[in-house]
C-alpha cells in the first residue's frame, strides 16, 4: 500500500490532479474517506480465514465497515474482495485491480529452476504451506523474499523438514529479479485481498501457483489455483504440472496509465 500510495500520488501531482480542496481518498477500508481502496481487503474475511478470534476483531470490523458505509465510492481491488464486500457487509463497490508498477526486471540466475515465495508476515502467506510443498519435491531449492517477525522459528522449521541445504530466505531484498527467473511462483497464502506480486509474476512470463483464498488469481488459469481443500497432495500435483508445462494467464494486468484513468473516472462520477 506503501508503494501504491506513492506512485498515486505522484501520478496524480504529474497529470494535475492533486489538490487540497480534491477529493478524500482512503487507501484501506479504515482509512474512511470519500472514495476509499480496500488495498488490505475485508477484515472480517481475513479474521475468519486466518483462524482469528471473531469476538477480539468484532470492534475493528465494526469500525471498517461503518468507513466504508459512509464513502461514496467503495473500490475492491479484485473480484474476490468484490464478493466478500457483498457476502459480508453488504457493500456495493467497484472493480479495479492493481497496476504493475514495477518493470519487468532481469532473471536472477539464482532462481533457475527453483520455487520462490515472495510475501512479509509468513504466517498469513502460507510459507507452511510451500516449505511442505518443498519438501516433497526432492532435487527442487526455494528461494524465500520478504520479512518476517519471526524468522529464527521459520528458519528451524525448515531445518526440521530437512530442507536446510535447499532454501535459502533473503529477506526484504529487491523480488522482481527473483520472481522474473523463477521456475514457479508459489503463493499458497490463507488470505491475500489481490496480491501484487503474482500480477509481476504475469508480466514476467513465470509460471503461478496461488491459493485460491488470492485476489490476483482472476488473472491466472483456473488450473493454476490450487484450493486449500485438495492438501498438499494438491499442491504439489499442480506445481509439478507448472513445472513440466506452464499455462498461460487468463488475464494481464492493467497498465499503470489504464488504473490511472479508471482511478480518476471512478472519482469523477
Amino acid at each position: 500500500m506503501e508503494r501504491y500510495g506513492r506512485w498515486l500520488a505522484g501520478a496524480l501531482a504529474a497529470a494535475g490532479r492533486l489538490a487540497e480542496d480534491g477529493v478524500t481518498f482512503g487507501l484501506k477500508a479504515r482509512a474512511g474517506g470519500e472514495v476509499v481502496r480496500t488495498g488490505d481487503g475485508v477484515s472480517a474475511a481475513w479474521v475468519a480465514a486466518c483462524g482469528r478470534n471473531r469476538w477480539r476483531w468484532a470492534r475493528h470490523v465494526r469500525g471498517e465497515k461503518r468507513a466504508l458505509a459512509a464513502a461514496r465510492r467503495v473500490i475492491a481491488t479484485s473480484p474476490m474482495v468484490q464478493s466478500e464486500l457483498t457476502a459480508l457487509y453488504g457493500q456495493a463497490s467497484h472493480l479495479l485491480l492493481n497496476p504493475v508498477l514495477n518493470p519487468v526486471a532481469t532473471p536472477t540466475p539464482a532462481a533457475e529452476g527453483a520455487l520462490v515465495f515472495v510475501g512479509h508476515g509468513f504466517a498469513r502467506k502460507g510459507l507452511d504451506r510451500w516449505l511442505a510443498l518443498l519438501a516433497v519435491l526432492p532435487g527442487r531449492s526455494g528461494h524465500v523474499i520478504g520479512h518476517d517477525a519471526h524468522l529464527p522459528r521459520w528458519r528451524r522449521q525448515a531445518e526440521r523438514l530437512g530442507l536446510g541445504a535447499r532454501v535459502t530466505f533473503h529477506g526484504a531484498v529487491e523480488a522482481g529479479p527473483w520472481v522474473a527467473g523463477a521456475a514457479v511462483l508459489v503463493h499458497p497464502a490463507r488470505y491475500e485481498p489481490y496480491g501484487n506480486v503474482i500480477a509481476e509474476a504475469v508480466a514476467a512470463g513465470t509460471p503461478v501457483v496461488a491459493s485460491a483464498h488470492t485476489g490476483a488469481t482472476c488473472l491466472l488459469d483456473p488450473r493454476s489455483i490450487w484450493h486449500p481443500a485438495t492438501g498438499l497432495a494438491g499442491l504439489r500435483a499442480q506445481v509439478t504440472q507448472a513445472l513440466a508445462a506452464p499455462l498461460p494467464p487468463r488475464l494481464h494486468p492493467p497498465t499503470a496509465e489504464a488504473h490511472l484513468a479508471a482511478l480518476l473516472a471512478l472519482v469523477a462520477r
